[in-house]
C-alpha cells in the first residue's frame, strides 16, 4: 500500500465513522475549535463536552472571554486539571482582541506567538479552522503512526516528519482528524481492534502480531508523595479565609484554605498544634495563640504525577485579626462568608475539606487551645 493509498483509505474510512462532536459543527469557528483542543489536552472526550457545552453558554465569544475576570474563567475550568489551560486561554484571548481585533490569527508563527499555544494547538487550530497544510502530532496519532510503520521507540521530531509529509494538500483538516479518531476509535493503546482497522494491509505492528508492543512503553515510576498542613479558619461571624495561589504555579489562580507542605520529618497525629501556628504566621502574618482547634482530619487526593495528603485543622479566632499574604505564599487573602466559598475556583481537594467543615460542626468535638 503507497502512502497515497493509505491517505485515501483513512480518509474513506474516515468518512463513514468520525465521530459527532460538537466543536466540529460547520462551518467551523475558529474560536470553538481552539477550545476544543485547549481542553482535551489531557483530557477525555466524554469528559470535556459538558465543560465545552457550559463555557460557551457562559462566554459564547471571544470577546466575551477577552473581558471576563480571571476568577470566573478558573471557576468554570474548575475540576478539567491543568488549570494552566485555563490561565493561557484567558491571556491569549486578550492577547487576540488587543492585537488582531477579536480575529484568531490564521498562520502557525502567529499562533505560536500566543500564550499556551503550542506546535500541535497551533496546527490543529490553522488545519481543522482555516484548512491549513500544517499537521497535528497527539498521543492518538503518535500511536498510529509508530504501530503503521513499526517504530518502537520514536522520536518525536522523526514522527512530526512523517505527519508532515503524509499531509494531503487541501485536506489536512480531515486527514488529521481522521488520525486522531482512528488512534481513538480501532487503534486503542490496548487491545486494539485490528480487523476494524482501514490500514491494517500496511501496518507493521499488526504484522508483528503484538501491535500492543509499539510503541513501547515508558517504566512507570511510584508517584511523589507530598504532605499538606491546612488551617480552615474561621472568625466570629463564621468566615473563613482563604489565600489565591501565584498564578504562575500549580494550581495558579486557585484560592485554598491556608496550607504549606510539611517537611518529611514532621509528624501529624491529629494532637500537637505548634507547626501549624508556626504555618499560619508563615503564610499568612496571622497569630492564632488564643484559638480553638479541631482536628479535621486527612484529604488524600492524586494528580497525574504527584499524590498529596491534606492534614487539615479548623481554628476558630476569637476575634478576626489582620492578616498578610507572604509574597512566596499567596497573591491575595480573602475573608469569605460561607454561602460565597463555592463560587470561587476551589482545588477539588479543598472542596472536599469544605464538605468535611460543613458536615463537623465545632461543639460536637473536642477543642485545644493554641
Amino acid at each position: 500500500m503507497s502512502e497515497q493509498d493509505l491517505v485515501e483509505r483513512l480518509l474513506s474510512w474516515f468518512a463513514h465513522h468520525k465521530r459527532d462532536l460538537p466543536w466540529r459543527r460547520e462551518p467551523r469557528d475558529p474560536y470553538r475549535v481552539w477550545l476544543a483542543e485547549v481542553m482535551l489536552q489531557q483530557t477525555q472526550v466524554a469528559t470535556v463536552i459538558p465543560y465545552y457545552e457550559r463555557w460557551l453558554a457562559r462566554f459564547p465569544t471571544l470577546e466575551a472571554l477577552a473581558a471576563a475576570p480571571l476568577d470566573e474563567v478558573l471557576k468554570l475550568w474548575e475540576g478539567l486539571g491543568y488549570y494552566a489551560r485555563a490561565r493561557h486561554l484567558h491571556a491569549a484571548a486578550r492577547a487576540i482582541v488587543n492585537k488582531y481585533g477579536g480575529r484568531i490569527p490564521q498562520t502557525l508563527p502567529a499562533l505560536l506567538a500566543l500564550p499556551g499555544i503550542g506546535r500541535y494547538t497551533a496546527g490543529a487550530v490553522a488545519s481543522l479552522a482555516f484548512n491549513a497544510d500544517a499537521p497535528v502530532l497527539d498521543g492518538n496519532v503518535k500511536r498510529v503512526l509508530s504501530r503503521v510503520y513499526g517504530l518502537r521507540a520514536p522520536k518525536d521530531a522523526a514522527l512530526w516528519r512523517l505527519a508532515q509529509a503524509l499531509l494531503p494538500p487541501g485536506r489536512a483538516g480531515a486527514f488529521n482528524e481522521a488520525l486522531m479518531d482512528l488512534g481513538s476509535l480501532v487503534c486503542l493503546p490496548r487491545a486494539p481492534r485490528c480487523a476494524l482497522c482501514p490500514l491494517r494491509e500496511r501496518c507493521a505492528a499488526f504484522a508483528s502480531g503484538d501491535p500492543e508492543a509499539f510503541p513501547s512503553r515508558a517504566t512507570k515510576r511510584t508517584p511523589p508523595h507530598h504532605r499538606v498542613l491546612t488551617a480552615l479558619i474561621v472568625d466570629p461571624d463564621g468566615c473563613v479565609l482563604l489565600g489565591q495561589r501565584p498564578i504562575g504555579g500549580l494550581l495558579g489562580g486557585l484560592w485554598e484554605f491556608i496550607s504549606s507542605d510539611l517537611r518529611a520529618d514532621c509528624v501529624v497525629d491529629g494532637q500537637g498544634t505548634d507547626q501549624l501556628k508556626q504555618m499560619i504566621m508563615a503564610r499568612a502574618g496571622l497569630a492564632v495563640e488564643h484559638a480553638e482547634v479541631k482536628w479535621l482530619g486527612e484529604v488524600k487526593h492524586a494528580f497525574t504525577h504527584f499524590r498529596i495528603t491534606r492534614y487539615a485543622w479548623q481554628v476558630a479566632l476569637p476575634a478576626r485579626r489582620a492578616t498578610e499574604a507572604a509574597p512566596n505564599a499567596y497573591v491575595a487573602l480573602r475573608w469569605v462568608m460561607p454561602a460565597e466559598v463555592t463560587n470561587l475556583a476551589l482545588t477539588r481537594s479543598d472542596r472536599k475539606l469544605w464538605q468535611i467543615y460543613q458536615a463537623l460542626s465545632l461543639p460536637k468535638g473536642a477543642t485545644t487551645s493554641l
